[in-house]
């Protein structure tokens, strides 16, 4: 293994990003200064640790040997990606995420080449309006035949429309959601810490960015306004107007909204949000409600929470190469297999349980 070792030194800092590790630490990891960990991380220096000492970094941070001996070379930078509250975001989460964007990368690369005939993205053949994101919305509605009833799964149908999803770590619990183009593909990180509800606005949310700011060089440009209009379209995509205001309930009390929200599958302050900005709850009715809701814990706990979505075509993808390849499967993925299954949704681990069977 010695002679075929070539240590990655982007690596070793996302190893550091992810761990939330400083210099110091790794420098106490290794024994050896500061300075030397700055050199180990500077691209243009041509120092590296030797073999023994990356076996050292590797069973202190709990990451592959191979993680440091990769040869993936594609990085991604923050000006590609939609994050939701950049500003409020540490960096050193900001960081992480960049690093998790790169594994989703280098994973659909690998699923590339191992399966064909997978969905792929055919962009979005409509005149998006960033003026008119609520039109926007339902003209994708139209495009992708989806009526103007609930969606049933949100992460299912960006799968099939060649959209990849992966899931976000709790390590990176202060990110809602974010999503970019790589080569002309969108990739979507959710958080499943986040409530079922959240997420699929999210979902939706990051969808609105793909359709609306695909031109934009830098997405960091004017992120506020981005950011309402993100929320605008994910309203219209989740809840379109005409079918929204038919619909709903002539008594708005709290237990028809609460089964309302559970119809579009939203949450509650979407739902009570949606209700004002179309003119059926007052300003005041509006506010009193939001005090309710925080006075209930609805802010932090959803009323009779709907039932979590997961990916379809991403499980199967998991399914056909366990049953193709084994351990194999995930062994060939040099960032190893825990930080795989995480941004997988966990279906490695789920598909690999064993099955009690009564005797």
């Amino acid at each position: 293994m010695k002679s075929n070792f070539e240590f990655n030194k982007h690596r070793l800092k996302i190893a550091k990003d992810l761990k939330g590790k400083t210099n110091k630490d790794l420098a106490n990891i290794l024994s050896c200064t500061e300075v030397t960990i700055s050199n180990y991380l500077n691209e243009k220096k041509s120092s590296i640790p030797d073999f023994e000492k990356v076996v050292a970094l590797s069973e202190s941070l709990n990451l592959p040997f191979s993680f440091f001996n990769s040869t993936f070379k594609t990085q991604v930078i923050d000006e590609q990606i939609f994050f939701r509250s950049y500003s409020r975001i540490k960096a050193q989460h900001r960081n992480s995420a960049r690093a998790y964007s790169e594994f989703a990368i280098q994973t659909l690369e690998y699923f590339d080449k191992r399966i064909s005939n997978l969905p792929t993205f055919q962009g979005f053949d409509i005149d998006t309006l960033v003026n008119e994101p609520e039109k926007s919305a339902l003209t994708l509605r139209g495009d992708w035949q989806l009526g103007i009833l609930p969606i049933k799964n949100i992460i299912a149908l960006l799968e099939s429309h060649g959209i990849a999803v992966f899931r976000l770590p709790i390590e990176v619990k202060e990110v809602d959601a974010f999503s970019f183009y790589h080569d002309g593909r969108p990739i979507v990180f959710l958080n499943t810490a986040k409530s079922a509800e959240r997420m699929r606005f999210d979902a939706a949310h990051e969808l609105g960015h793909l359709v609306l700011h695909s031109d934009d060089k830098n997405v960091l440009e004017n992120m506020k306004d981005k950011e309402h209009e993100a929320d605008r379209f994910a309203s219209s995509f989740l809840m379109p107007k005409e079918a929204f205001i038919a619909m709903a309930p002539n008594n708005l009390n709290l237990a028809n909204l609460i089964s309302y929200k559970k119809y579009w599958k939203v949450s509650l302050a979407a739902m009570n949000y949606n209700l004002h900005t179309n003119g059926l709850l007052t300003d005041w009715l509006y506010r009193s409600n939001c005090i309710e809701f925080s006075k209930q814990g609805y802010n932090k706990s959803e009323p009779e929470p709907i039932e979590r979505e997961k990916p379809i075509l991403l499980n199967k993808i998991v399914k056909v190469l366990l049953e193709k390849e084994g351990r194999n499967f995930y062994e060939n993925i040099d960032f190893g297999y825990q930080i795989l299954d995480d941004i997988t949704f966990k279906l490695i681990s789920e598909n690999t349980k064993p099955k009690l069977r009564l005797l």
